[in-house]
């Protein structure tokens, strides 16, 4: 990448970000849900919720996770400990079972139910997500973080709640796909775009009101790009990225290019650039109608193309 398209695509996308009509698109994205509570254990639980929940298309999950934060009620984090203690209090897993009566795609009433359980075991365990992610944390500066940056301990957070989801799932072997959707493995080449979501709206400020910047243990610099088929088809279409297929390779690719345009905070992009593939800001070719409005189309491959 040349200096000249570095400069003028940094410049475009700073125009973007400003334009952007950040609090118009919460409600049309899954972070609504974790922007219902106050309580900092709320936002997390309800947060990695609906980031996990968060694939196929916003009204077609949006509905289950209002039930899931109708049935937990106003303390989801206490009514999720309680129901995954030893010796559960019955009036709390009965919320859960109520919250997880439900099938959204191939997550089943069981798995979802895992994962909700799961979460509770987990802050019973080590009283907060974030303390949870941070025990994996390598020293910054050392060879396990230069090598594996935040990919390492989110790959240890993960499968130590799965290991919770399999203790209390009832058919783990016949589930392992579900359960490997809901806490996939950083070691192939999956994006894990929703779990660096999760991520980002954890640690990220509130600058935009959108993230919650609740967690320490990491810095906004440290993040990488959720990459899905919005931000791949789009970071490609911009030269950021070699392909607009979402990968674990897309993602580190995205990250690094955004880094060059702010290198304390590359994720701060994420969001704007999200939304206008999912608002149909940007249909993934040249279209003249949608094309001319759009405040990217001079670094963009398809702009001018019949």
């Amino acid at each position: 990448m040349s200096s000249p398209r570095v400069v003028t695509t940094g410049a475009l996308l700073e125009r973007h970000y400003t334009d952007f009509n950040f609090e118009a698109h919460v409600p049309r994205d899954p972070v609504q849900f974790p922007h219902r509570y106050e309580r900092p254990e709320d936002v997390e639980v309800i947060g990695f919720i609906a980031a996990s929940l968060a694939f196929g298309r916003v009204a077609a999950f949006e509905p289950h996770l209002a039930e899931i934060c109708g049935q937990l009620g106003d303390e989801p984090a206490a009514t999720l400990k309680a129901a995954a203690q030893e010796s559960p209090d019955p009036k709390a897993l009965a919320r859960v079972e109520e919250a997880s009566g439900w099938q959204y795609r191939w997550i089943k009433p069981a798995d979802l139910r895992a994962l909700l359980l799961a979460l509770g075991r987990s802050l019973n365990e080590w009283g907060t997500l974030e303390k949870g992610f941070a025990a994996g944390l390598p020293k910054r500066g050392t060879k396990a973080w230069k090598e594996r940056g935040i990919w390492g301990p989110l790959g240890t957070f993960l499968q130590a709640m799965k290991q919770h989801a399999i203790a209390v799932h009832e058919a783990p072997e016949e589930r392992a796909r579900a359960l490997g959707f809901l806490f996939p493995s950083v070691k192939g080449a999956a994006a894990c775009k929703r779990q660096h979501m999760f991520l980002r709206w954890m640690v990220r400020p509130k600058t935009e009101g959108i993230d919650f910047g609740l967690w320490t243990s990491l810095k906004p610099k440290d993040l990488v790009c959720p990459a899905d088929v919005h931000t791949a088809r789009i970071g490609n279409a911009l030269g950021l990225c070699s392909s607009p297929e979402p990968s674990r390779k897309v993602a580190d690719e995205l990250t690094r290019s955004l880094r060059l345009f702010d290198n304390d905070d590359p994720t701060r992009f994420d969001f704007a650039l999200a939304h206008l593939g999912i608002s149909g800001g940007c249909r993934a070719a040249y279209f003249p109608t949608v094309c001319e409005t759009c405040a990217l189309k001079e670094c963009c491959q398809w702009w001018g193309r019949y």
